[in-house]
């Protein structure tokens, strides 16, 4: 069922079966000015008028077919009296009443629409002005698909509404957790996350005039999971909207991913310009495109009749990043790869008694990477990473920050390094263009390479180390000569 917006040019009118308005001869003409280019504007015949003098100031109205049921029950009935005689039924203003106001305009639209009677004429704005002309004289609804005018009028000579459109508009902003201290708490076009980390989002709707049927439509990529939950909606004084004035639709039929419905009072209460804004979030998810190509969550704003009106799309951006690990050890002055070096990659602002240098984060291994691949994970079961024979593993799906990479175990032969790698990771967005760059270790992203050597360990100061050895061995020495020269002068004695 079509909605209709609910601006009205009241009239004042003059029914009483003596006077009226002052009408030409000839058929009328309804004028529309400042038209929206590409609107349908329709117009509803709902009583006759037939002069009974020259001038046409004097006459009568009579109830058009269809509509005798309107003009029988509220609103109608408080502005309008209905009279029956013999040969006709007629249709006069009740006394003291000089002027309609909206809600009779809005009334009559809404009973066209409800008895699908047919527009008495139709036209497409091709431009800023819409005429309706050789109209029988009577009384007339106007309104358009955008909904922004709805007025109720006689057919004098030359009758003109003007169409107070302004459009309603919607815009979209990410939040980049790192930034949530600054000034704009970090909302932009673009940012990077882990995955599995909440993303939060907001849509701004700017209120048109005399808008009605809005309906935010907001489609997210493979790689994000909408949070059904996570729906407020705040007035820009941060006052919550009573979830009364509106409607989440999750899943949504229309080919998005969900949609909110809104109120036609609650926006009708809403003055031009005024600014209201739904939050949410989403998760980034396993299926979340890795560096180059971000993942977009679209929005945009349908209302008008059927909602079939539209404002531009809006879109933001999320990215997540990936290193590459090498293990490797020198052989003259080649590099030689090293497999089964084991490594956990720690997060550093989660530390704990078990992980004072930080908690090792989570993965789950990708099936039928060329390269071991692991994703980051927050339900996985792999901390540890081993290197394959070419001394190679990836890691993908990490926000940018601080990490530290901590090997565990050496390959057999080779020393375990003494201190952890730190691996930093930063990013730069382009908003304009939705895109982002990240480095690690402030350089361009490239393999982190990591260098084992051979050999025993030093002893640490104050140990014996061989020294006991040697100590050992000098006195053996010194008995073995002690015997010698006692078994010469034994014999030289003999």
């Amino acid at each position: 069922m079509k909605k209709l917006f609910a601006v009205l040019m009241a009239m004042a009118l003059v029914l009483t079966m003596g006077t009226t308005f002052a009408f030409a001869a000839d058929a009328g003409t309804i004028t529309i000015t400042n038209a929206v280019d590409g609107a349908d504007y329709n117009i509803y015949k709902m009583l006759n008028f037939a002069p009974s003098n020259a001038a046409g100031d004097k006459g009568i109205y009579t109830i058009v077919d269809g509509w005798a049921d309107f003009f029988a029950a509220e609103p109608a009935t408080n502005y309008f009296t209905v009279t029956t005689n013999a040969d006709q039924t007629t249709v006069a203003l009740k006394d003291g009443v000089t002027a309609v106001d909206q809600t009779l305009a809005k009334a009559a639209i809404a009973y066209a629409e409800a008895k699908s009677i047919a527009a008495t004429a139709t036209a497409k704005a091709s431009g800023e002005t819409v005429e309706f002309t050789g109209l029988g004289l009577g009384y007339y609804a106007i309104d358009t698909s955008l909904g922004t005018l709805c007025a109720l009028t006689n057919t004098n000579s030359n009758f003109t509404a003007t169409e107070k459109n302004e459009k309603p508009d919607i815009d979209k902003f990410v939040q980049e957790d790192s930034e949530m201290k600054n000034a704009d708490e970090g909302w932009g076009k673009v940012n990077d996350a882990d995955i599995d980390q909440v993303v939060n989002y907001k849509s701004t709707i700017t209120v048109g005039v005399g808008a009605t049927n809005y309906v935010m439509h907001d489609t997210m990529e493979a790689g994000l999971t909408f949070n059904p939950d996570s729906v407020v909606v705040k007035l820009a004084d941060g006052t919550d909207v009573d979830t009364a004035n509106y409607t989440v639709v999750y899943p949504a039929t229309d080919g998005h991913t969900f949609d909110v419905k809104f109120d036609n009072d609650f926006i009708a209460g809403l003055a031009k310009g005024t600014k209201f804004t739904v939050y949410y979030s989403a998760t980034l998810n396993e299926n979340a495109n890795i560096v180059t190509d971000g993942n977009d969550n679209t929005v945009y704003l349908s209302y008008g009749e059927d909602s079939t009106w539209e404002t531009a799309e809006h879109k933001t951006t999320t990215y997540t990043w990936k290193i590459d690990v090498l293990k490797y050890t020198m052989d003259g002055n080649s590099k030689v790869s090293l497999a089964g070096a084991k490594f956990q990659l720690l997060d550093p602002t989660k530390k704990s008694e078990d992980y004072p240098d930080g908690t090792p984060i989570k993965f789950t291994e990708v099936a039928g990477a060329a390269v071991p691949t692991y994703k980051v994970d927050a339900e996985g079961t792999v901390t540890e990473i081993t290197t394959d024979k070419n001394g190679k593993f990836e890691i993908v799906g990490l926000d940018e920050g601080s990490y530290k990479l901590h090997e565990t175990e050496a390959p057999e032969g080779y020393n375990k390094l003494a201190a952890d790698l730190d691996v930093i990771i930063t990013s730069t967005y382009d908003e304009a263009a939705l895109t982002a760059t990240y480095k690690v270790n402030s350089a361009d992203p490239a393999t982190i390479e990591v260098e084992n050597k051979t050999g025993g360990l030093f002893p640490e100061t104050g140990g014996i180390g061989t020294t006991i050895f040697y100590i050992v061995g000098g006195l053996l020495m010194l008995a073995a000569f002690v015997v010698l020269v006692s078994k010469k002068r034994m014999a030289t004695f003999a």
